[in-house]
């Protein structure tokens, strides 16, 4: 990947359509666009909107999953190289590093960017306890964007009829750990199970 440095969405879109596929490329868009529409929707202000030209829900769409079609060597070779802390979960399911790995790759094309922004793109797929309005709009968008082929309009009103961005998120969150019981395709981490408790102490439910 090219280690220019990036001052424009236009720049850093055309660099994403250059590194990943176009079902990738299309989710990517997808997610800018409907983060900023979540975090919109329930009027949401806990988080840094701005920097330096980039807005955080169109900057943190486009760069979330620059780094999920890296193999699994790939991704823990990354984290070596970087020093990044890998935990076991991590490191059995290499896949769930693409937040983090992502995350340095945008600080390598940007400049250091706002750590919010940072720890959003981390947890971006499983969550985790003390998510602001960004990177729950985030792991929203991530889950109910237009391209997603499983995701019904019916569904997607659903969780949009939530009382607040919290529950929204924990109704995402408690579906996803259903599919992924149902499924085998992943045991709920332990980022996830935080999550959901945190959430819970705020009160939220999945009626």
């Amino acid at each position: 990947m090219s280690k220019q440095r990036i001052f424009t969405y236009e720049e850093l879109s055309s660099l994403l359509k250059e590194t990943v596929s176009e079902k990738r490329y299309l989710h990517s868009l997808g997610v800018a666009t409907t983060a900023a529409e979540v975090l919109e929707y329930f009027s949401c202000s806990d988080y840094v909107r701005h920097w330096n030209g980039f807005e955080a829900p169109f900057f943190c769409g486009i760069v979330h999953d620059i780094a999920r079609e890296k193999t699994d060597q790939e991704l823990l070779e990354f984290c070596r190289r970087r020093n990044i802390f890998l935990s076991a979960e991590d490191v059995k399911a290499p896949v769930l590093a693409h937040g983090t790995v992502s995350a340095e790759i945008a600080m390598d094309l940007v400049g250091n960017y706002p750590f919010s922004w940072y720890k959003a793109l981390c947890v971006h797929t499983t969550g985790n306890a003390g998510m602001d309005d960004l990177a729950l709009a985030l792991f929203v968008a991530d889950y109910i964007e237009p391209t997603r082929r499983f995701m019904t309009d019916e569904r997607r009103k659903f969780y949009l009829s939530s009382a607040n961005l919290w529950q929204c998120a924990y109704r995402v969150l408690c579906d996803m750990i259903k599919h992924w019981k149902e499924t085998g395709y992943f045991q709920a981490s332990s980022g996830s199970l935080a999550m959901k408790e945190s959430l819970e102490r705020r009160g939220c439910t999945y009626e």
